[in-house]
């Protein structure tokens, strides 16, 4: 099975290593654009509030203002930058999350020791890598279902190991097509020599 048409997955096989570098892909789904709409929509307030706290302090600045009017503003004050600041944490967290979903690579690397599969943002690493010990690998798994929330069925490619349950690796959605997670499923299989379960069709 070749590498689907259009796939922008970089894949490297060598005799003592395997690695394949998955780039950052943007896939407008209801879950991205709902994402993006709410980001948009928290970013615009943080940016009033940030003006209304700007002009706020501007006014208490103001030698001329009378004490009754700056009294006014001064709580006014300690409930709009309070406020703006908890936005703004929001905003920030929401946007880096929306950076790492949509601008973030995806990068395994297997050797005869370990398979280490890891994000990056930039060039900088996000989170911690997943581990797993190259010769506990016994089987790859390709699995379809349906989540509850999702209009349509996906793939996960699993890797079952032979102490513990089997560990998800890569979901179609995203990232990667059905195609994509079942071409990869082969190509690891044959790398490491074990077997393959439900890539059919």
């Amino acid at each position: 099975m070749r590498q689907p048409s259009g796939s922008k997955i970089q894949l490297t096989s060598k005799v003592d290593r395997f690695q394949l570098t998955i780039p950052a892909r943007f896939r407008p789904d209801r879950e991205a654009v709902h994402q993006l709409g709410l980001a948009g929509g928290i970013n615009f307030v943080v940016l009033f509030s940030s003006i209304l706290t700007i002009y706020l302090s501007i006014q208490l600045a103001v030698p001329k203002t009378d004490v009754a009017i700056k009294i006014g503003l001064g709580v006014a004050l300690m409930f709009v930058l309070p406020f703006t600041l908890w936005l703004l944490k929001g905003a920030w967290r929401l946007s880096f999350d929306l950076a790492d979903k949509f601008l973030s690579e995806t990068i395994l690397t297997i050797d005869r020791q370990q398979l280490t599969l890891s994000q990056h943002l930039y060039g900088l690493d996000r989170g911690r890598p997943k581990h797993l010990k190259t010769r506990e690998i016994s089987q790859i798994i390709v699995d379809t279902y349906q989540h509850p929330d999702a209009e349509v069925s996906k793939v996960t490619l699993m890797v079952e190991l032979r102490q513990s349950d089997p560990v998800r690796i890569f979901s179609s959605g995203q990232d990667l097509t059905k195609r994509e997670i079942k071409w990869l499923a082969r190509e690891l299989s044959n790398w490491l020599e074990v077997d393959l379960i439900g890539a059919e069709g």
